[in-house]
């Protein structure tokens, strides 16, 4: 024992063999060595200890007893030891050096078993130590069943590990298995067993469900070990696999839906080694072409030999230089011969795999039956055809014969003298044979609008302030009883079609007469917006109903109140198509807001320069 400043204070025992533990009992003798001397110890003291401690140089001395009026005395013989010291104490028949140096040497064996066993316990408590953390690391426990004890020892915090209060899992299979699922409790029972009768490995898989409520999946792994068909040990770990059965269970949900995909799709699905150059499919080679189960892995040269001649060579070729090139999707339309020689068209797909290096290592795709596709195509293609060689008669051929009834209605009301009911009557064939020339035009540019991609434009320098006067002054010649007012702000100059635009206000402002107020003017106002013109027509009077509003702009649909006796007649529905085919053909959008307070108002707005989306 040391002092502050490290000084000596005394010295304590701190362990004793067997025969001095009966000397200290019978003879009362202190554990401090500053206590002897007042229990009647002479002959050795503190300072001579201290000395041997410090020194290392060893003590030899006679220590006299003296208790109850008896009397004894031992041969002292002290050495420095770590820390502190070691006392001796012989027998006085053995004060001969000889017998003293094998009592000593006796003591010295006895101490380097004693350390020997000290530093196993140390290493068997390191090694514990390290499989407990390593268990705790790789999240399992470990246990053992031996036939002698019978009963299982589990690992540190076993407890813990399968979410149970400390002590319930006990000693015994019931114990156990009270924290296994119900479910599983049955063939976890008999795996125990099944493992206790046969000598080797085992495992088995089982969940338990956490206080907390939760459910975990565990994995047991071990070895029995029999004695003439008797088993005597069983030794094992347990593993958490939850997130494994997780993944697992995601991965099997994975293959599952691409199962069934490739069944609804009817697709080949296929992945290629390129470094082997082998091909499997997935099955489905014998619904889609004929193929057996041996068809199901081949290589290259058997798939090229499959392939249209007309084909074969710009499908392989093109198919090589994208595993050459630096793109990772690569798609090719083509035909493929059937195992019964037939031949169908397919769209085949597939991306690429790369290694760290860049190099192509695997391909994956399908390949799609589109043969009743092509077909589909093939045949709206000839009856779009059809459609439009009708649509042209129907435009072209029809024009004559109404030019030849218009020219002769003004002719018949030219010539005089005619009675008032036959002007009318002329009159009224002049301007149906108009109205009929409307329609056909209006059917020529559906045709153009639906097949051909978009109504043609003849883009050139264009004022559209002038194209709205002219529009107006057409219109006001129609209309002279009513009132169109006109405002212009700031330029309106720009690239678009003119005649095209006109046909576009023409049809806006009609509209505004026929279905505004009667007793309102229709204001046309177009305005500059820097890289874009914007033109608005505006009426007052009854709102289109909301309804009508997301169809307005569809092909043969009206919108409005009903017209009232004696206005302009609805033709067939295209006005308002045929007008926003025309904005988009601009590159520009049509708008519409009508409400029972504002009235309606169209608002068109263009680019600047309409010659880009025209092209």
């Amino acid at each position: 024992m040391r002092g502050s400043s490290g000084e000596v204070l005394d010295f304590e025992c701190a362990s004793l063999n067997a025969a001095a533990e009966h000397l200290v009992r019978d003879w009362g003798v202190p554990s401090c060595v500053s206590r002897w001397a007042q229990q009647g110890l002479g002959g050795v003291d503190l300072e001579a200890c201290v000395r041997t401690a410090s020194s290392g140089v060893p003590l030899a001395a006679t220590l006299r007893l003296t208790r109850d009026g008896l009397r004894g005395r031992f041969q002292v013989v002290g050495m420095r030891e770590a820390e502190g010291l070691v006392l001796w104490l012989l027998e006085p028949e053995g004060e001969d050096p000889a017998v003293v140096e094998g009592a000593l040497e006796r003591e010295r064996e006895a101490r380097r078993r004693a350390e020997a066993a000290l530093e196993a316990a140390r290493d068997a408590l390191a090694r514990e130590e390290l499989l407990r953390q390593a268990l705790s690391k790789a999240r399992m426990v470990a246990w053992e069943w031996t036939e002698a004890r019978r009963v299982v020892t589990w690992s540190q915090d076993a407890a813990g590990f399968f979410g149970q209060s400390p002590g319930a899992l006990g000693g015994s299979l019931p114990s156990f298995l009270s924290c296994v699922v119900v479910e599983d409790r049955p063939r976890v029972a008999r795996g125990i067993e099944q493992a206790l009768a046969m000598d080797g490995a085992y495992s088995l898989k089982f969940r338990c469900r956490h206080q907390d409520g939760t459910t975990h999946w565990y994995e047991a792994v071990g070895q029995s070990f029999h004695e003439e068909e008797r088993p005597l040990r069983m030794v094992g770990v347990v593993a958490d696999c939850t997130e494994r059965e997780a993944a697992e269970a995601v991965l099997r949900e994975a293959e599952e839906r691409y199962r069934l995909a490739a069944r609804a799709t009817h697709d080949v699905l296929w992945d290629c080694d390129l470094e082997t150059g082998r091909v499997r499919w997935d099955g489905g080679q014998e619904e889609l072409f004929g193929y057996g189960p041996e068809a199901a892995d081949h290589d290259f040269a058997w798939w090229t030999q499959r392939l249209h001649p007309d084909e074969r060579e710009w499908v392989s070729r093109g198919l090589h230089d994208f595993i050459a090139s630096d793109e990772d999707a690569w798609q090719a339309e083509y035909r493929f011969r059937k195992d019964d020689g037939g031949w169908v068209h397919v769209l085949d797909r597939g991306v690429l795999s790369r290694d760290a290096a860049g190099r192509p290592v695997r391909m994956i795709g399908s390949m799609m039956d589109i043969t009743e596709r092509k077909r589909t195509l093939e045949r709206l293609a000839e009856e779009a055809e059809f459609r439009e060689r009708f649509i042209g008669i129907l435009g072209h051929d029809l024009r004559n014969p109404l030019n030849a009834i218009t020219l002769s209605a003004r002719a018949l009301r030219r010539r005089a003298p005619l009675s008032s009911t036959q002007q009318q009557m002329a009159q009224r064939i002049e301007a149906s044979a108009e109205r009929m020339g409307t329609m056909i035009s209006d059917i020529l540019d559906l045709t153009r609008a639906r097949l051909s991609g978009g109504i043609p434009l003849q883009v050139a320098p264009a004022n559209l302030s002038n194209v709205c006067r002219q529009v107006v002054e057409e219109l006001s010649a129609v209309h002279p009883d009513r009132y169109i007012a006109f405002d212009v702000d700031g330029r309106s100059d720009g690239f678009w079609d003119a005649d095209r635009l006109a046909q576009v206000l023409s049809n806006l402002v009609g509209n505004a007469l026929e279905h505004g107020a009667q007793d309102a003017p229709v204001l046309l106002r177009c305005l500059d917006l820097e890289t874009r013109q914007v033109v608005e027509v505006h009426n007052p009077g009854a709102p289109i109903p909301a309804p009508q509003l997301a169809t307005l702009f569809d092909p043969f649909r009206q919108a409005g109140a009903a017209r009232e006796k004696g206005r302009r007649r609805g033709g067939l529905g295209l006005g308002l198509f045929i007008v926003r085919e025309i904005v988009h053909a601009h590159g520009g959008s049509v708008d519409v807001r009508s409400s029972e307070l504002d009235g309606t108002t169209f608002t068109v707005t263009l680019p600047r320069d309409a010659r880009r989306a025209s092209r």
